[in-house]
């Protein structure tokens, strides 16, 4: 059998959607929608030619590997490694390149390599922890089904959402950040980073984002979009620290709910921290979401 590793192209984009497909098939739900892996595709700012990485093997694909460090933070790199079937070679062949184009990336300053892996994929967590790997952090993608009304959003006093504008764009990339600055693992990245991932992306919708503003200021806002199909996503709902505990960010989330639904979408799912310090994961769950998928970060140090 012959094997390979290269650099995917958009021409593999078949190809590369057939492999998470039957990932799904074998091992259920997995987040790669056909959205996302064309925007991770031409990104300029993912650099897939040096950080991506598909595993062909008699040239089918078998592997797929991603890095993704951010703009001027060689001191974290992040990737997640799939094969398929799962086996020790494939996920060694895969993190063996990614160990090895992560030093690059670092340039010999100190850096943390994070890998998630699936939380029933044994597999690969052995090949994680015998390279070195320790466990971090469990994350847990939730999700409602809609197909019943959505409960009303009780609002703060004073507090009620409005569209998203292009002109809120900085104060709610601002709001962003801080919001999420004392979450495990947060850091800030630029605005033109933050724009771009989110203005660019297939999926980006501003109807489907809301803002709430309290004297001028955003107090939270979230932001959301149909990920194809019958899917709903938040991809991210903060509330700044002096709005907290005061029921905005529950408000928030079922208007969300509400307005994904207004679109058709049968479903709504978010991705969260399951150690979230903030109270999240019982926010979600007092909303009617249940945990639908697990995944575990692991860690190293480069040196």
């Amino acid at each position: 059998m012959s094997a390979e590793l290269r650099a995917p192209t958009l021409d593999d984009l078949p190809a590369v959607l057939a492999f998470f497909d039957e990932l799904a098939c074998r091992y259920g739900p997995h987040g790669f929608s056909e959205g996302r892996v064309r925007d991770d595709l031409t990104r300029p700012g993912e650099n897939v030619e040096q950080n991506y990485r598909i595993l062909l093997e008699d040239g089918v694909i078998a592997g797929w590997e991603s890095l993704w460090s951010p703009k001027g933070r060689p001191d974290r790199i992040y990737h997640g490694p799939r094969a398929l079937p799962r086996e020790r070679d494939r996920y060694g062949r895969l993190l063996a390149w990614a160990e090895a184009r992560s030093a690059e990336i670092a340039g010999g300053a100190p850096s943390r390599l994070q890998a998630s892996a699936e939380h029933d994929d044994e597999t690969l967590i052995e090949e994680l922890e015998a390279r070195g790997y320790e466990f971090a952090r469990h994350f847990f993608e939730m999700e409602i089904d809609l197909g019943g009304e959505p409960v009303a959003p009780e609002w703060p006093a004073g507090l009620e959402p409005r569209p998203f504008h292009e002109a809120d764009a900085r104060a709610v990339y601002e709001a962003d950040i801080e919001a999420f600055e004392d979450h495990w693992d947060s850091f800030p990245f630029d605005f033109a980073e933050w724009a771009e991932y989110f203005f660019e992306a297939s999926d980006f919708d501003p109807t489907l984002w809301s803002v709430v503003e309290d004297d001028g200021e955003v107090a939270g806002f979230a932001i959301c979009a149909r990920r194809g199909g019958t899917t709903g996503y938040v991809h991210v709902l903060g509330v700044r620290r002096p709005w907290r505990r005061r029921g905005l960010g529950t408000a928030l989330l079922l208007h969300s709910f509400r307005q994904l639904r207004d679109r058709g979408c049968e479903r709504a799912a978010l991705t969260v921290d399951g150690d979230n310090t903030t109270g999240a994961v019982r926010l979600y769950e007092r909303s009617g979401m249940h945990v639908s998928r697990r995944s575990e970060r692991y860690w190293k140090a480069l040196l």
